[in-house]
């Protein structure tokens, strides 16, 4: 089943896109649909009362790499 809701924050064009811009606003970036987003916690809250449990982005400093961490966050 398909379903579409609205995110509220900024999309970004890459995985990398979105963690550079998290730097700068957003509390957390996420990729959701094959989409990246960087969303504030209120905007992640709302999410997973929706039931949405949305994959975060994070740089690996020790590899450089970006990981990504499925699952529910704080």
């Amino acid at each position: 089943m398909t379903r579409t809701i609205t995110i509220h924050g900024q999309e970004h064009a890459s995985a990398h896109d979105a963690l550079v811009e998290l730097n700068f606003s957003g509390d957390f970036a996420i990729c959701l649909g094959g989409r990246y987003f960087t969303i504030s916690r209120a905007e992640m809250e709302r999410l997973q009362a929706l039931g949405i449990q949305p994959t975060t982005l994070h740089h690996n400093m020790a590899t450089g790499r970006i990981m990504t961490v499925p699952g529910r966050h704080g």
